[in-house]
């Protein structure tokens, strides 16, 4: 009985353990990246791609085995964004993509940070809206394919323009929530100890 009870425990951590595991590749990733020196970076890119398979894996652990954790809530969005921004930044410095893309995903995150930091003192949470879920899917696959095309693909700028979009929209969206939403029913509907995925 008590295997049984320690195997349940260590499958409900899985989400935990796929969170964290996607922050230790970033650095992994950011290497690598480096070290192509500016050319195509399929290691990276194969890097990259576990790493944005391990956001969609623990989402869906979580919630079919009911472990959402407060640790998951909090470092989970932490994980995408860290993420996304370094390979941003990383493929802007190798010169893959426009400086203005990354300004504005970098600018859009360090205000969702913000807002967050407001959320969390009034009790509003971690609220991932679908078009964020869709933003972050859009941005990574853009990200993906500029990893391993030539700067200016027309396609990678598409789908990493179209990604920007939507987190914009989904920023807007968050901020207006945190701003708008009187405090006395923001702390009974979504107190804090309640962090949404």
């Amino acid at each position: 009985m008590d295997s049984v009870r320690l195997t349940a425990c260590c499958v409900r951590q899985l989400p935990n353990v796929l969170t964290t595991v996607r922050l230790a590749a970033v650095p992994l990733f950011a290497a690598l990246l480096v070290s192509a020196d500016g050319t195509p970076a399929p290691l990276a890119a194969a890097v990259f791609a576990f790493a944005a398979l391990t956001d969609f894996l623990d989402g869906e652990l979580s919630r079919r085995l009911h472990a959402e954790s407060r640790y998951g809530r909090v470092l989970d969005p932490i994980a995408d964004r860290l993420l996304i921004d370094v390979a941003a930044i990383l493929l802007w410095h190798v010169d893959r993509i426009p400086l203005a893309l990354v300004v504005i995903v970098v600018a859009r995150d360090v205000l969702l940070l913000g807002s967050l930091v407001i959320g969390l003192g009034r009790g509003y949470g971690v609220r991932v809206n679908t078009i964020g879920k869709a933003g972050t899917l859009v941005m990574m696959m853009g990200l993906l394919l500029a990893l391993v095309t030539p700067y200016g693909s027309f396609t990678a700028s598409l789908v990493l323009w179209t990604g920007v979009a939507l987190l914009l929209i989904a920023a807007v969206a968050y901020t207006r929530g945190v701003l708008r939403e009187p405090r006395k029913e923001r702390s009974s509907r979504h107190p804090a100890s309640a962090i949404q995925r």
